[in-house]
């Protein structure tokens, strides 16, 4: 079974409003990878983007304005020209696949996260589009071959809730030998939100100051209940 398949297995059972079928109605769950969107910025509840400088308050999220696929990956980045990273990428396909460079890895619904050398978060937002508790999920996970040194954090507004350290490659293990000191970091958690608030999913440049190989995967669940 497939990480993500995990995740949907894990959060079934939050006591969100569930249909006839057992199921959480549709409109109280929320997954970054199949509510992703390769030409849609923001795409409903979210959206992809990077911060202008080197700090995560909200008031520097910039949503990127380009959007390219790469082989079978899609990309968003700031802009078209100069503006590579920081990128959120996405693999809307049904098993893992590979850059184009060969260089990492990201699973099916997974997206692929690297900030830039200057020091900017990529950044993915969760905008809540009504009041209430909200269970999360959130998953980061080195991807990069060469592995991936990052920080991760998950934000509410403002008021951090999360923050770790990347170390190592935590992917799927039949592209590369899961190794490292932290290959992976997980969140749980539940918060409650007012309409309009906002979580933020962040990926940084790590204790080594650098974007080299720093390819991260997120893959985020999100139930209101």
């Amino acid at each position: 079974m497939s990480l993500a398949s995990l995740l949907l297995v894990g959060c079934s059972s939050t006591g969100a409003s569930v249909d006839a079928g057992g199921e959480p109605d549709a409109a109280t769950v929320f997954d970054l990878g199949a509510d992703f969107s390769g030409t849609r910025n923001p795409s409903g509840v979210w959206s992809y983007g990077f911060t202008s400088g080197g700090t995560l308050a909200v008031s520097e999220f910039r949503p990127d304005g380009f959007s390219a696929q790469v082989g079978g990956v899609a990309f968003w980045h700031p802009d078209g020209d100069a503006g590579y990273y920081p990128y959120v990428a996405w693999n809307p396909g049904a098993s893992t696949i590979t850059d184009s460079s060969g260089s990492w890895a990201v699973r099916a619904g997974e997206v692929a996260m690297e900030g830039s050398a200057s020091g900017q978060y990529s950044v993915v937002e969760f905008v809540a589009p009504a009041d209430g508790r909200y269970s999360v999920r959130a998953d980061f996970e080195g991807i990069h071959f060469r592995i991936s040194t990052t920080d991760v954090h998950v934000r509410q507004n403002d008021v951090p809730l999360f923050d770790a350290n990347i170390d190592g490659y935590g992917g799927d293990p039949a592209f590369h030998p899961v190794q490292g000191s932290s290959p992976s970091a997980t969140y749980v958690g539940s918060v409650d939100l007012k309409v309009g608030d906002v979580l933020g999913f962040a990926v940084g440049i790590g204790a080594d100051g650098t974007n080299f190989n720093d390819t991260t995967g997120l893959l985020v669940h999100i139930v209101r209940l």
